[in-house]
Parts: C-alpha cells; sequence; structure tokens
C-alpha cells in the first residue's frame, strides 16, 4: 500500500473522528468510519506497532473529549492538568492494548482477521468500564457516539452500552474489508447490499421500538425539576446558605402550582451537612408536610464511628408521613472523591490531590415518593453514577418505578462535560425503559423518557423549572432482568478469537 501519509497521522486522524462524534459534536456518523485510518496504518506498517499507534489515537480522543477533568476546584491548576492528564494516559493504554490485540490479529490472519475488531473492542471496553475494577471508567463507550442516532440506541435494552458498541465497530469492520479485504466484485456487491440492510434496518427497528414504548400504557406521576444555576463558589459562603436555601423553596413552590408531586432538587442542593444545620432540616420536612408532596435533594452527610467521622455524598428523601431516607453514592470519582486503594493502604490519605476523601455507601436505596394520594418508589444516582450501568440496575432490581439523576456540573463549565453526561443519562432510560428526572445545578436539567428522548429541558447555564408526568410501570427489559449477558458473551468470544490468533500461522506483512 502506498505510504501517502504516516502511521501516526492516520492514528490521530482516528481520535480526532471519535471525538467528532462524541458529545457535544454529536456527528454519528463519523463514529462508522473512525476506526479505519487507524487500521490503514496498522496494514501500513505491515500490522507492526499495534500498541504505541492504538496509544496514540487513544490520546488524542481522550485528550479532546475529556479535558474538562482538569476543571478541578479543589486543588491547584497544576494538580489538577497533571491529574487530567494521568487520566488521559491510563484511558489511552485501554486504546493502545486493543491496537496490540487487532495488530496480531492482522499480522497472523491477514485483513480477514478484523471481522474479530467488534468482539475485540466490546471486551477492552467492558473490561475498563466494569465497576468492579478500582480505576472503572464506563465514560467513554462508544454507545454515547450515536447520541443523536437515537434509533440505534434502542438496542441498549438488549445488551446494554455493550451492544450498541458492538455495532458501531462492526460497521468499521465491514467498510474496513469493502476497501481493503480481498473479494471479488460480486462480493463486494453482495456485502454493500447488506451494509444498507443492515443499517437501514437497525434504524427502523429502533423507531419502531421508539414507538412502541412510546404508545405504551402506563400510569404517570407529575416530576418537577429545580435548577438552580448557582455559582458552586458562592454557594458555600456560609452568610449565604439559608438565602440558597430559601430560594430553592421559593422554585419549589413554582412547579408545586404545575401540579408537581415528586421535586427534585440538585446534588449538595442544600449546601451544609444536615447534621450540622438541623434548621434546613426543619424546614424541608414543614414545607413537605404542609404541601403534601414529596422533595429529594443531595447534601453532605456524616457518620461517627470509632472515634472517627466518615463522609458522604448522599441524597436525602423527604416524603410526607415517613421518615427521612438517606443514599450514600456509591460509585465515587477516582482521585476528585476519593483515592483509589486508600483501603488497603491508609497512607494514601495523606495524598491530595483535591479529593472529597468520601466513604462509598454500600446499598441502593428506593423509596416511595409522591403525594398522600400518589406514590411510586424513587430510586436517585448521583453524579458520575449515571455512566455506570452497574450501580443503576441495582435500583431497578429492588423495584425503582422511576429514576432521577442529581448532579453538580457546575464544575465542568461550558464544556463537553455536562453534555456527555447527559446522553450517559439517556442511554440508562434505554436499558431499562424507565423515566428518569435529571437535576443539574448548572444544567442540563432533563426530563428523559424510557425511549431515551428528552421530553423537556433547561440550558446549561439558565435558571428554571420542569414539570412533566414521567410515565412509569413500563416492562422490565432483557438488560434489567440478565444483565451483561451480551457482554460476558462477548468476552468468552474473545477469549476465544485471541487463541485462534495466538495460534494462528503468522502471514508476510501486506
Amino acid at each position: 500500500m502506498t505510504k501517502r501519509f504516516t502511521a501516526e497521522s492516520l492514528a490521530i486522524l482516528s481520535g480526532l473522528l471519535f471525538t467528532l462524534s462524541f458529545p457535544p459534536f454529536d456527528m454519528f456518523f463519523v463514529a462508522w468510519v473512525a476506526w479505519l485510518p487507524l487500521w490503514v496504518a496498522l496494514q501500513q506498517e505491515g500490522w507492526e506497532r499495534g500498541f504505541k499507534l492504538g496509544f496514540i489515537t487513544g490520546f488524542i480522543f481522550t485528550l479532546t473529549s475529556l479535558n474538562w477533568v482538569a476543571n478541578n476546584s479543589g486543588t491547584s491548576l497544576l494538580i489538577a492538568s497533571a491529574s487530567m492528564l494521568a487520566s488521559v494516559v491510563y484511558l489511552s493504554l485501554w486504546f493502545g492494548l486493543f491496537g496490540l490485540i487487532i495488530a496480531r490479529t492482522g499480522r497472523n490472519l491477514g485483513s480477514k482477521g478484523l471481522w474479530l475488531a467488534p468482539v475485540f473492542w466490546v471486551s477492552v471496553e467492558f473490561m475498563f468500564s466494569y465497576h468492579g475494577y478500582t480505576l472503572a471508567f464506563p465514560w467513554l463507550s462508544l454507545a454515547m457516539t450515536q447520541n443523536f442516532a437515537l434509533p440505534l440506541q434502542q438496542f441498549a435494552e438488549y445488551g446494554g452500552i455493550y451492544a450498541v458498541s458492538f455495532w458501531v465497530v462492526m460497521v468499521n469492520t465491514i467498510l474496513f474489508q469493502l476497501e481493503f479485504g480481498k473479494m471479488t466484485v460480486r462480493t463486494q456487491q453482495l456485502v454493500w447490499g447488506m451494509l444498507g440492510f443492515f443499517i437501514v434496518g437497525s434504524f427502523i427497528f429502533g423507531a419502531v421500538r421508539m414507538k412502541v414504548i412510546g404508545q405504551s400504557d402506563h400510569s404517570t406521576i407529575a416530576v418537577g425539576i429545580i435548577q438552580t444555576n448557582l455559582d458552586p463558589h458562592q454557594k458555600w459562603v456560609r452568610a449565604k446558605k439559608s438565602k440558597h436555601v430559601e430560594a430553592i423553596l421559593a422554585q419549589s413552590r413554582q412547579v408545586i402550582a404545575d401540579s408537581a408531586k415528586i421535586i427534585i432538587w440538585p446534588e449538595s442542593a442544600v449546601p451544609a451537612h444536615l447534621y450540622y444545620y438541623p434548621q434546613f432540616d426543619r424546614k424541608i420536612r414543614n414545607f413537605v408536610e404542609q404541601n403534601a408532596v414529596s422533595i429529594l435533594t443531595g447534601a453532605l452527610h456524616h457518620v461517627e464511628k470509632g472515634g472517627e467521622y466518615l463522609f458522604y455524598n448522599s441524597a436525602f428523601y423527604y416524603s410526607p408521613g415517613m421518615p427521612v431516607a438517606i443514599y450514600s453514592k456509591q460509585s465515587l470519582v477516582p482521585f476528585a472523591e476519593r483515592i483509589p486503594l486508600v483501603e488497603s493502604f491508609p497512607i494514601l490519605k495523606n495524598l491530595n490531590f483535591g479529593q472529597a476523601n468520601f466513604e462509598p455507601g454500600t446499598e441502593a436505596v428506593v423509596y416511595p415518593m409522591g403525594s398522600r394520594d400518589e406514590v411510586t418508589d424513587l430510586g436517585t444516582l448521583i453524579c458520575y453514577e449515571s455512566a455506570d450501568p452497574y450501580v443503576f440496575r441495582r435500583f431497578m432490581n429492588k423495584g425503582a418505578d422511576l429514576m432521577s439523576i442529581i448532579t453538580n456540573d457546575a464544575w465542568l463549565g461550558n464544556s463537553p462535560g455536562p453534555y456527555q453526561h447527559l446522553a450517559a443519562g439517556r442511554l440508562r432510560a434505554i436499558e431499562h425503559r424507565v423515566s428518569i428526572a435529571r437535576a443539574a445545578q448548572t444544567g442540563i436539567s432533563a426530563m428523559i423518557l424510557p425511549s431515551g428522548r428528552i421530553a423537556a429541558s433547561i440550558p446549561l447555564g439558565e435558571k428554571g423549572e420542569i414539570v412533566y408526568d414521567a410515565p412509569l410501570g413500563l416492562e422490565r427489559t432483557y438488560f434489567t432482568r440478565n444483565g451483561n449477558v451480551f457482554a460476558l458473551s462477548i468476552l468468552l468470544l474473545a477469549a476465544l478469537g485471541l487463541l485462534t490468533v495466538m495460534f494462528g500461522k503468522g502471514r508476510k506483512p501486506v
């Protein structure tokens, strides 16, 4: 193959193409060809330098998509930038691993070996996203690249994000084989026809599923979503805390006037440890009882254990006539909310990356919320947790009929972060066919329907409220009932594929 471009430039191009397909750019069709430059680079090099070129693709993609990670207000710019670069390098290693596997496959099986690429990528994505892994980071799923191709994301109700990622890589693979594989003209024509049928059929299937879900019989409950748009620095000023609580109660009165039965406040909407400020707790309790509505709010929480205070990022469920329930965030952001492996190595607590040093919660909390006449079982995730399919599924299996996501994306500024975060929530709605009320302090707050469609939203950087009749009680999906059956099956196929690659006969460079 004539070397019209260097292998490095092609690897960089793949990374940039993925960035364009990722929120907020959302050029979903670009993801269908984004792997091709990297694979061409590897073929051009005789299937050498797989890890290096894969790492370059991952580095460019993660650096341009996740640079908002440096917006860490709890530490210096130098430390925040260093932690962001460390995150980018770490995630790029997984892309390097994928590049290494693809290169070994091409070297031993030739270009036809890339038919295994969807299997290998989904396996890599599953591994770096897996909840039980200390440095799990499910944010970079290729399923998010199809944010503006909502019918394609409907496959998530069967195989989760991994089914959508598989679809994306499969299209890349078919196009690569059409252009660079060894096919007769007749075979090419047949494969082009199959590709067209695959794409069009997938869109039709997804559109039909969305229509069926939208027309299904279900009950509803009126949910109010509050977006305060408070400056995160000003919110924690001690002298202004009472003013902030009064302001959000005033917004809540507006949604009650529009018949809201459940009101969702953002993460840390109450800028205090509620145990330190019992006056705020009383205000909310009195408001709930007087208006016969429920409120879910984020706030800090702490308990004393063995003479030591343990701190949590929590959500408080206030429901009329019932005691307050507390949920504490289970999936904490590595280095921002907790140092990984600190349980095994307590000395790590002495490190300061600006992290909050929270303790992780241990269980999902589902609580009856609504008025005295209308009640549904509500669960909530806090911020980063909404990107984790595993944590979300815990709530669904505990009987949640309505979900909320409360977050404080104010630290992310006007960056791609809030748009990516919203896209993750849409995937959770599709996976489980559940309505999600998303309350973000500065945006983007939204009511997400079980089809993944956004029924109403408040733009980034604005104060506002939403009231929407959220659909309830849809049938549990295959993914809800069975979890990662698809991904685990793919992982098994990948293991068999690797055995084939390892023991396959080596080929001369192409």
